[in-house]
């Protein structure tokens, strides 16, 4: 079985080329970190004799995701090694900036799923446990770890009802894979069903809820030192002009916002409302400036300086700050919603008690909008992308009444951060699981070697 799947990971690399040469042609976006994906590592990395707890996230969310379950185990064992690989460069930065504290040179890009690849990067960091966030199923890396008897660990895990629908088709393969997993930590029950369809033996499965609540929270308290560069940078906090904060934007979703914005602006006592863009990716932030001067606005964006102080719209062009930037926020719209993209998490804003707008498409969170919606901790509104300008009317209404009705705003808001305490310590329940875990580990290889590990 390994040896087709890495058959077939190869054709289909070989049939990528093509691909990737173009896009580093056409949008000068580059591979970054390839020597590292085909298990070249830094000598940081190298094992030095201490337990290393490797960690992988694919990208910014799952990085971020991280921050106070590796706070939790790093006062648990602080004297280990921490390694983190994530796939994405947007990711890999995030995660250098926010684990620095855990050690130089301690994130690296992840190695392509290849046995030969795979055995490289393992011999060199040689890890006492791998933790994989979310669920990203890597049959090689798996299997290789199984054989060397080092546990893999699958933290917050969730399985989308689109991702849910390919992966039973793919039953008889994910069953033996899943199978050789030490635990499943599952963010919900529902996720915790679907993988037990998707193969995986309930005895290694465990709901510890989603880390994504404590993190909002986490970052909520650690995040003042962005929070006052931002206010600087791009003149936040200003209480005559109100503030509606886009994050996680996608092609096609700053034109509806603008146009929205157009139209909020008009109504007198709301004519100085301001937009804040963060595009989701950021070789997108180019083509963002230019959508807003097409659209007539003035346009103050973060990595410029500037001292003008009458942009209405204000782009973050810059990486690890939208979550500060909530705290700014009048109404927090969270992009990826108003296209079939699936959304990205709702907590961030509701962690600083924001009344929050979404778009229809939320597949990727969708228990947890659910729950929102359920207690009122959130507004949404029901236009398709199909029905744009439907869309821009029903996003400006929700919008208007918002921003005229503070007490419903307010109320909005402190809704939403009631839900996100009922849903705290999935991390103290991860970190418990995981600490047994390597502890364990780190037992048996006391045992077997002349000198003790830390």
């Amino acid at each position: 079985m390994y040896l087709l799947y890495s058959l077939f990971l190869m054709t289909w690399g070989m049939l990528l080329i093509p691909v990737f040469l173009y896009r580093a042609w056409r949008h000068h976006k580059h591979l970054p970190g390839l020597g590292q994906r085909l298990g070249r590592l830094p000598e940081s990395l190298k094992f030095d004799g201490r337990s290393t707890l490797w960690f992988h996230a694919c990208s910014v969310g799952e990085a971020l995701s991280l921050q106070p379950l590796v706070q939790a185990l790093h006062s648990r064992f602080p004297k280990a090694k921490f390694a983190f690989s994530t796939i994405t460069q947007t990711g890999q930065l995030v995660a250098a900036r926010n684990f620095a504290k855990y050690g130089s040179g301690n994130t690296f890009y992840f190695p392509v799923d290849l046995a030969s690849v795979v055995k490289r990067v393992l011999n060199w960091i040689r890890p006492a446990a791998i933790v994989i966030i979310d669920t990203e199923i890597w049959p090689n890396l798996i299997h290789q770890a199984h054989l060397r008897g080092i546990p893999v660990v699958l933290a917050n895990g969730r399985i989308s009802a689109a991702s849910f629908r390919y992966y039973r088709h793919a039953r008889p393969v994910l069953r033996r894979v899943l199978r050789q997993y030490r635990m499943l930590l599952m963010a919900s029950r529902e996720d915790a069903q679907r993988i037990i369809t998707m193969g995986a033996p309930s005895e290694k499965i465990l709901v510890t809820g989603n880390l994504k609540f404590d993190k909002s929270l986490v970052e909520n308290e650690n995040n003042d030192k962005d929070a006052r560069a931002l206010q600087s940078g791009l003149g936040l906090g200003r209480e005559d002009a109100p503030l509606i904060v886009a994050g996680s934007t996608h092609s096609g979703e700053e034109q509806i916002l603008l146009e929205v914005l157009q139209r909020v602006r008009r109504i007198p006592e709301l004519n100085r409302t301001r937009l804040l863009l963060a595009p989701r990716h950021p070789e997108r932030f180019d083509e963002a400036a230019e959508v807003i001067a097409q659209n007539g606005f003035k346009v103050r964006r973060r990595t410029e300086s500037s001292d003008s102080d009458d942009s209405e719209v204000l782009l973050l062009d810059s990486l690890g700050e939208l979550a500060a930037a909530y705290r700014f926020a009048t109404i927090a719209f969270v992009g990826g919603t108003l296209i079939r993209r699936g959304g990205h998490s709702i907590m961030e804003p509701a962690a600083y008690s924001k009344a929050i707008v979404i778009g229809p498409s939320v597949e990727n969170f969708r228990g947890i909008v659910e729950e929102f919606l359920r207690h009122g901790g959130v507004r949404q509104i029901s236009a398709e992308q199909e029905d744009r300008k439907l869309q821009v009317e029903q996003l400006t209404d929700v919008f208007v009444k918002l921003l005229q009705n503070r007490q419903e705003r307010e109320a909005l808001g402190k809704t939403a951060f009631s839900i996100l305490e009922k849903n705290r310590g999935a991390t103290r329940l991860t970190a418990e699981q995981i600490a047994a875990t390597f502890a364990e580990m780190q037992n048996q290889r006391r045992m077997v070697s002349p000198h003790p590990e830390s």
